[in-house]
């Protein structure tokens, strides 16, 4: 028995020891390394995270070549530790020079870091932030200048920031140089965070002139050793709780800009470089929103497309048990006081917003890149750690005392008078995970390997950095770490034979100012006209600075086509047929002055021919969608979205009989919808379908255009609805008007049944081939009653009136779902035209026409995919004769992820007898720390469904046991008795291919597609190619206030192949921009007889017209 435990342990051994080779990260020991850095922080009763916020901040690592010998060297800023100072002895054996180098700095509170030659002497200088204590000398920065080597090799170090005029004693978190004014001198901006916290998340005026303690500082570089503070003249002067500080040329107009990450309230700030020395904040018209605690942040392009990306960190837990341990409720009240106060719109998650090109928003798609949510996390930083040729996403996390923990903040309220302070500290929470890796699946998502890659170990930690410290081509990857050594990881990418992991490392040598070439951009370019592009920042993360130098995965290919690069006062310098696995040195002194014409995208903005010009102001088009902000959630607390925000809705038709195409746009309760005449012209004159305040209280869900009476003219049904007025109230009645011919309309209720439903559509069409056209009106959901399916209607046409034969003719249409779009087509090809639905929690259903009655068709391939499908449109996209069905969904950018393994779960009922209905939701979530086992667990945070029922709060004690609360716990069988259940599974918008035998195949619309809800596409051919193609408008700024407005897309145009498949044409290069909520979309003839005009309508924002160039 001794022999056979002996025989488990030695093979346990073995398999052991070959999974930790197998992985790509080896942790070197600090045996091996020397590196015995621990940025212990010890509390006290009167210096703990209770009297000081910012305690468990953490500190950097900054790489460089301290002692000119070309290998890597380290350093560390300590809190309330010394810094120390590792020189490189090659092997990954490191040796402390700290004492003896004079940079310990023991009597202050270090955070970020920063190198430069700041001298211009041949050797590597290190500016150091301090923070947290309170007198001036305490709080100011420090320059270590580098004096040089002895006689043992090691540099010595003379403190020098007041000399400089770089003293700073702002409380900085990090700092960095870069030449904002291209004079060839590196200037400083250093990131500030003044640790006064008084209620730094209640809204107020924000601080914009410069006078708040918080304000970052910018020093213009004198060219003489000094330094001169020229914050308020450069327009420096927007307050922020500052953690995180990136430059970049994100407008690619050759000057570099500022991204600055805040905490808090404070909202981020992009400072766009004017070119002449001062800064303007513009990040409300590119970014569409932001994290709410922002933390470090990372400006890379990741996907390879040429236009950089935005990485902000934030808190938002992985788990379900983190998630509802730290997050009480949400308010919808922060997006009336951000109007108030005029925040940009803030949510708590990891954003990663990706460039679109110049003046076109960022695309934030966290979500459904897959790093959104990483706990409470430091330093973000993009490089490609697999040699792949795709950036890579590295992110540290951690905290030693959750002071988030809302039963500990119940508890600390309740007992802190009785208890010590010690006491208190001892009974908050510890957050002590592994940090996140994410390998780039190059299709611009990301997969998480932290445990395939060995660097799953759960740490407190802070600044980390990226270096090639034994030169073998990969990147290796360091750590600081609160009360832990420093992490090492040796990257052993080089010794795994089976795998193609060519690399090219570019090693700048610039002019004497600025001998990193600071500021640099480098694009490399491949056989196939793929591109990798590179700005040469050292500050990236969090307080930390990286390896001085450019690094390029090329996976299998052994050289580039080309290589670019542009130096910051613009001299240009081009190579081919560059070999791999080299460090490449690229030296100022060999580029020249180039005519601009010569320099391509990504260094300058792409040139581009756009397909769509917007003509919206040439016609004569001038009108905003007005719409009083509804607040659905004051009704039914955990609605998912708002139901009244869904308009305004369009409707296209020959309105007055001259032969030109007009339109109809509708509106909003209390105003009126618009009329749009055409003119000769192809111009628009404008007028107000009603006069009478009555008429106006309506809201039209849906109009359609159709002839009542077969007199030869259009004539209007306008579908009533929005969830803003009471239950049976008058205003969900819906109208029908009369046209005299000449666009004069009047009202012909007599001509039509009393319909007082919730409605959401209406599609016109002659069912059953009489001569008249019959009507389909699609409901949505009744007034407090979400999820329950409102009554659909089918209206016959007899003679000129319309008549309700809903209940003999179609009697599923009572309870058929919540309707959002719905089409007649004849799918099945016998010559009658089928009714076609989408809607919510349901699948895409298709009710076979019978001529005198319909039926729900069944196993079509449809019926398996419940979604939150929101268009339709059918057309045959393949060319086979039959049509094909498109269908616009929530999209993959959503917080819950359904599949059909892991759905989404809808349960509703009245649970608490008060009238209203109370609408469950859950959604499979990692259940906590110990147990990464999905399970589905309520969505909502536990003071939000309390707030919708005080049944919930009466189930629960705390918020532990909230949060082990799984579906099948939260309600009892008999509560459950007789409630409502929908599921959804499916989330892609999609093309469905009819395969002639009453089935349907489905293939998912271009990844790009699936950024936010499609709300409406059109059938066009922009080429000419005789192939379909489409256009797509959407997003959902009515969603919940978590997750928060679904706003990634801005609009996009689907390149068809002429089979069913599409591809996504660029925004710069299609010129379809429409960013805002987009609702509707109708093309109508151009009078001038030339292509037609494509109209948006956006709820709350600006009608939109396109036309074809």
């Amino acid at each position: 028995m001794k022999k056979i435990h002996i025989l488990t342990l030695i093979i346990f051994t073995v398999i052991s020891c070959q999974k930790k080779e197998n992985t790509l990260f080896s942790k070197v020991s600090s045996d091996h390394s020397g590196i015995t850095f621990n940025n212990k922080i010890v509390e006290t009763d009167s210096f703990n995270i209770l009297t000081t916020e910012y305690i468990f901040n953490g500190g950097g690592v900054a790489v460089g070549d301290f002692n000119n010998d070309n290998k890597q060297d380290l350093f560390f800023t300590g809190n309330q530790v010394a810094n120390k100072l590792y020189l490189n002895q090659g092997d990954f054996k490191f040796k402390d020079v700290s004492k003896e180098s004079g940079i310990e700095a023991t009597n202050q509170w270090k955070t970020g870091v920063a190198l430069i030659d700041i001298n211009s002497d041949g050797f590597l200088d290190i500016y150091v932030c301090a923070a947290m204590f309170q007198s001036s000398s305490e709080m100011a920065n420090l320059l270590f200048v580098n004096q040089g080597l002895d006689e043992d090799g090691i540099p010595s170090f003379k403190e020098m920031a007041k000399a400089y005029g770089i003293a700073d004693t702002g409380n900085s978190m990090n700092a960095t140089f870069f030449d904002y004014d291209k004079d060839g001198f590196l200037d400083l901006y250093v990131l500030n965070n003044t640790d006064i916290h008084k209620l730094p998340s209640n809204y107020r005026v924000k601080i914009t002139d410069g006078s708040a303690l918080s304000n970052d500082r910018l020093y213009h570089n004198n060219g003489n050793n000094t330094f001169t503070d020229v914050t308020l003249e450069a327009g420096i002067t927007i307050e922020g709780y500052g953690l995180g500080l990136a430059i970049a040329d994100l407008n690619y107009d050759s000057w570099p800009d500022i991204y600055v990450s805040n905490d808090y309230l404070t909202n981020d700030v992009l400072y766009l470089n004017n070119g002449d020395g001062t800064f303007s904040n513009k990040i409300d018209e590119l970014l569409k929103h932001q994290g709410r605690f922002s933390m470090g942040n990372d400006i890379s392009d990741y996907n390879n497309d040429g236009f950089l990306d935005i990485m902000t960190l934030d808190m938002l837990g992985e788990n379900n048990y983190r998630q509802k341990t730290t997050i009480r409720n949400t308010k919808y009240n922060d997006y009336v006081l951000n109007e108030k106060f005029g925040y940009e719109y803030q949510y708590m998650r990891n954003m990663l917003q990706t460039g679109q090109g110049v003046g076109i928003p960022f695309q934030e798609i966290g979500l459904m890149a897959g790093i959104s949510k990483t706990d409470w996390s430091w330093s973000p930083l993009f490089v490609d750690m697999d040699n792949d040729g795709y950036r890579d996403l590295l992110i540290t996390n951690g905290f030693p005392r959750d002071i988030t923990d809302l039963d500990f903040g119940e508890f600390e309220f309740n007992v802190r008078r009785y208890l010590k302070p010690m006491q208190i500290l001892d009974s908050i929470p510890k957050v002590k995970i592994p940090n996140y890796a994410y390998k780039n699946n190059q299709n611009g998502l990301f997969k998480d390997v932290g445990e395939e890659w060995g660097l799953n170990i759960p740490s407190f930690s802070n600044g980390a950095v990226f270096a090639d410290l034994d030169n073998d081509g990969d990147m290796d990857y360091v750590v600081n770490n609160i009360n832990d050594e420093a992490f090492l990881f040796e990257n052993t990418l080089d010794k795994k034979l089976e795998q193609a992991h060519n690399f090219l490392k570019v090693d700048l040598k610039g002019p004497k100012t600025n001998t990193s070439g600071i500021g640099a951009k480098i694009a490399i370019r491949f056989q196939d006209n793929t591109l990798q592009y590179y700005e040469h920042h050292l500050n990236r993360g969090y307080m930390s600075s990286v390896q001085d130098i450019a690094h390029y995965g090329l996976g299998s290919a052994d050289s580039v086509k080309s290589l670019e690069i542009i130096w910051p006062d613009g001299k240009f310098q081009k190579l081919t047929d560059v070999k791999g696995n080299q460090t490449l040195t690229l030296d100022y002194i060999d580029a020249t002055k180039v005519d601009p014409n010569e320099i391509a995208f990504p260094f300058v903005p792409k040139k581009t021919d756009p397909i769509y010009k917007d003509v919206t102001d040439s016609i004569g088009i001038d009108y905003i969608h007005q719409e009083k902000d509804m607040i659905d959630f004051n009704v039914q607390r955990i609605l998912p979205h708002k139901l009244t925000q869904n308009g305004p809705c369009l409707a296209a038709g020959d309105l007055n009989g001259d032969g030109t195409e007009d339109f109809i746009v509708g509106s909003a309760s209390g105003y009126s919808p618009e009329i749009f005449l055409q003119q000769k012209d192809g111009s628009f004159t404008k007028t107000q379908l009603f006069t009478e305040t009555k008429d106006k209280k309506y809201e039209e869900e849906g109009l359609a255009l159709f002839d009542l009476e077969n007199d030869g003219d259009l004539d209007l049904y306008l579908v009533s609805g929005s969830n803003e007025f009471e239950k049976g109230s008058y205003f969900y009645t819906d109208r029908l008007m009369v046209n005299d011919g000449k666009g004069n309309f009047s009202f012909a209720m007599d001509k039509m049944p009393d319909i007082k439903a919730s409605g959401s559509v209406v599609k016109a069409h002659d069912y059953d081939g009489d001569g008249y056209v019959d009507l389909f009106v699609g409901g949505r959901t009744p007034f407090a009653e979400f999820p329950t399916a409102e009554k659909s209607f089918l209206l016959k046409n007899v003679n000129g009136t319309l008549k309700d034969v809903t209940e003999t003719v179609c009697p599923t249409l009572n309870n058929i779902g919540m309707i959002t779009d719905a089409s007649w087509a004849d799918i099945d090809q016998d010559g009658l035209s089928d009714l076609i639905l989408t809607g919510e929690f349901m699948p895409i259903t298709i009710l076979k026409n019978g001529t005198s009655s319909f039926h729900k068709l069944t196993a079509t391939g449809l019926d398996s995919l419940n979604g939150w499908w929101e268009s339709l449109l059918v057309h045959d996209f393949d060319g086979d004769g039959d049509l094909d069905l498109v269908a616009g969904n929530l999209g993959a950018n959503n917080f819950y992820q359904p599949t059909k393994e892991r759905p989404v779960t809808l349960l509703a009922k009245d649970f608490d007898n008060n009238g209203t209905v109370d609408p469950v939701m859950f959604a499979y979530f990692k259940d906590n720390f110990n147990d990464e086992t999905y399970r589905s667990f309520p969505t909502n945070f536990w003071g939000d469904l309390y707030g919708q029922s005080p049944l919930f709060r009466a189930k629960f004690n705390s918020y532990k046991e909230y949060a082990r609360t799984t579906q099948d716990e939260l309600l009892t069988p008999e509560e459950l008795n007789d409630a409502m259940k929908l599921t959804v599974n499916y989330d892609k918008s999609s093309y469905f291919e009819n395969m002639g035998n009453g089935t349907f195949k489905c293939h998912q619309l271009p990844q790009a597609a699936q950024i936010a809800p499609i709300n409406r596409m059109l059938v066009n051919d922009f080429n000419n190619d005789s192939k379909s193609d489409l256009l797509l408008i959407g997003n959902n700024f009515g969603n919940e206030v978590f997750v928060g407005r679904l706003d990634a897309f801005n609009g996009g145009l689907l390149k068809g192949d002429g089979k069913g498949g599409f591809e996504m044409i660029n925004t710069q290069e299609s010129g379809f921009l429409v960013s805002g909520d987009a609702k509707d979309m109708i093309s109508i003839q151009n009078a001038n007889g030339t292509n037609p005009y494509i109209v948006i309508s956006q709820n709350r924002g600006r009608l939109k017209v396109f036309q074809k160039n």
